[in-house]
């Protein structure tokens, strides 16, 4: 009996040092474990039709000194040693396409893992609330006291069901800084204050499903410009001719016009907004004010035709960073007896 005890005792011995000295090439799989591979796109949220890179990393394999295959929806797209990289054309909206890579060792370990491509799209719409004239066909840029207001437009589909705007998740971001107030659910719209006078500022928003399945982020860099000034003809039938600004030297048929400025991109409702001020000097003597519409300027050149130096300059009641100026040399063509370079008195013919 002690004998046959004997003999148990060397077989289990036996049993555990071979368990410990097993071949080296044994097959040992990581299958599944995400701390093994990740998965990361190029872009990161592809739109459809995109040429995504897709790429593997791990702290765990050697990828450089393994053998790889890659996969999408089940068809092999890139394989070799160390190819850590493979592209994949991302599908239309609604069209999922699965990634699968796997990791073969020199060793024999494997290790795989998978990741999904959802194409999704993501429009980013930005204006701001500065002051423009009517017609003006160009987009009202911002300066300093203005603000952006930006309008997201997101494409996302699950299949052939499209996800509402309004259950998608907005994070709103300026300079990288997250705008907590502004972001949230179904938050498609926001306002940004502009806070400098010069330098740029990049703005994006990213747009997630609540399941975080689909995402999508999109960014535009807005850079803060100067109020300018521009002098226009107003009209006594036709109104101010927009059409038509001043050159910086003009010559005006007749003995009396009447000159309408716009204070482009000011952070103003309107011309006759009472924050804004106007200082019209004319021939370099200062004009009162006209409190009823003081963006115009009337000058009668009668009996003292000439050059009329106009300068203006718009201040702002409380954004100090508005202070727009402008000259024009203004020649009036008149009968009068003083010639045509006359002095030109603005007190007497000058009025708003």
């Amino acid at each position: 009996m002690a004998a046959r005890t004997q003999l148990l005792f060397v077989a289990l011995v036996i049993c555990a040092f071979s368990a410990f000295t097993s071949p080296a090439h044994a097959q040992f799989s990581l299958t599944g474990m995400g701390s093994a591979l990740s998965i990361s796109f190029s872009p990161a949220t592809p739109s459809p039709g995109d040429t995504v890179t897709v790429s593997v990393q791990s702290s765990l394999v050697d990828i450089q000194d393994s053998d790889i295959l890659w996969q999408a929806n089940g068809k092999n797209v890139a394989q070799g040693k160390g190819v850590d990289s493979a592209r994949v054309i991302a599908g239309a909206l609604g069209a999922e396409t699965r990634i699968v890579v796997t990791v073969v060792t020199s060793d024999g370990t494997s290790a795989s893992t998978e990741a999904t491509i959802n194409p999704t799209e993501l429009d980013l719409l930005v204006d701001s609330d500065s002051y423009t004239p009517p017609f003006y066909r160009g987009w009202p840029r911002p300066s300093a006291g203005t603000n952006l207001r930006l309008q997201a437009f997101p494409r996302f589909k699950r299949g052939n069901v499209t996800v509402s705007a309004s259950e998608l998740i907005y994070t709103w971001r300026r300079n990288g800084e997250v705008l907590g107030s502004i972001s949230g659910r179904g938050k498609t719209s926001a306002v940004v204050p502009v806070e400098h006078i010069f330098g740029t500022d990049t703005i994006s928003v990213e747009a997630r499903s609540a399941d975080s399945k689909m995402s999508h982020v999109s960014s535009i860099s807005v850079s803060a410009t100067e109020p300018t000034l521009a002098l226009y003809e107003e009209h006594p039938l036709y109104g101010v001719l927009y059409h038509r600004a001043f050159s910086t030297s003009a010559f005006i048929s007749g003995v009396e016009a009447t000159f309408a400025a716009v204070p482009f991109f000011a952070q103003a409702r309107s011309v006759y907004d009472p924050a804004l001020r106007f200082d019209w000097r004319v021939n370099s003597a200062e004009i009162p004010a006209n409190l009823k519409n003081p963006s115009a300027l009337t000058i009668n050149a009668e009996n003292s035709s000439g050059v009329a130096f106009i300068e203006l300059q718009v201040t702002h009641a409380t954004n100090f960073y508005l202070d727009a100026k402008n000259t024009w040399n203004m020649s009036f063509s008149s009968g009068a007896d003083s010639g045509a370079f006359g002095q030109f008195n603005p007190f007497n013919n000058a009025t708003q």
